[in-house]
Parts: structure tokens; C-alpha cells; sequence
């Protein structure tokens, strides 16, 4: 009677044990997600959006508020950029719509963020986008 129960407790314990392995994998299979799709595309270009290469790999460091903004990084680049992001990367470089490689010096997801609005912002079609964030900006305060 005390084996039965016993092996009871530990067919339920060993339940138990499988499902926190389930559950931490998938939470860590989520939090490190490859690639953060673009969620805008342009027209006019081959490739309707630009690519953030990051060495960084955790992306909630993106999840910070962008200035004085209530708009995280990660919807900032994502979104007024019309650029994916690349986790765990090479090296950090951004790839604009046309191709063009641009080595970034960032690096940590602030620094990478302001860094690609500004070379966005020197682009021609970045340029637009540049001033409608601007607006917008102006509009939040």
C-alpha cells in the first residue's frame, strides 16, 4: 500500500516537473524571438522595409519609452521606421530599403535607436518619415 502511494506522489511530482520545464521553454522561446517584423511597409522599393541587425539578443531592452514619448523603441523603429529588427546579429548594422549597409557604433538599444533615426532622417524617403514622427511627437506633448 505505501509503494502504491508512493509512486503516486512521485508520478504527480514528475507531472509537475514536466510542466515547468513546458512552460519556462516556451516563455523563453517567446522572449527570444529572432526577428521583430516591420509593422509598416513602404511602397516603391524592391524590399518594403529597412533591417536592424542587433547583437543584442533580449528583446525587451527595446521595451524602454522612447524620450519623453509613450512610444517604446521597439514600436518606434518598427513602426514611424518601417524597420524589422534582428536579434542576436553579428554585429550591429542597419540595411536600408535600397540595400545599402550602414555600420552602426550603438551599442545598446537606445544609442541603436537614435542612431537610425538620424540616418534614416538623411534618407530620402527616411526623410518624410522624420517629419510626420516630428508632428506626431508634437501632437503627444
Amino acid at each position: 500500500m505505501i509503494y502504491i502511494l508512493n509512486q503516486t506522489y512521485s508520478d504527480t511530482i514528475m507531472r509537475y516537473v514536466i510542466l515547468a520545464i513546458a512552460v519556462n521553454l516556451s516563455f523563453s522561446l517567446y522572449s527570444q524571438e529572432a526577428e521583430l517584423p516591420a509593422l509598416r511597409l513602404s511602397d516603391g522599393f524592391s524590399k518594403p522595409y529597412r533591417v536592424l541587425n542587433t547583437t543584442i539578443s533580449d528583446k525587451s531592452l527595446f521595451d524602454q519609452y522612447y524620450d519623453d514619448t509613450n512610444l517604446t523603441l521597439n514600436y518606434v523603429i518598427r513602426y514611424h521606421f518601417y524597420t524589422s529588427i534582428n536579434l542576436s546579429s553579428d554585429k550591429n548594422q542597419l540595411i536600408s530599403m535600397d540595400g545599402t549597409k550602414f555600420n552602426l557604433l550603438s551599442k545598446n538599444a537606445k544609442g541603436l535607436t537614435n542612431e537610425i533615426i538620424s540616418l534614416i532622417g538623411n534618407m530620402y524617403r527616411g526623410s518624410k518619415e522624420l517629419t510626420e514622427f516630428k508632428e506626431l511627437n508634437k501632437k503627444i506633448d
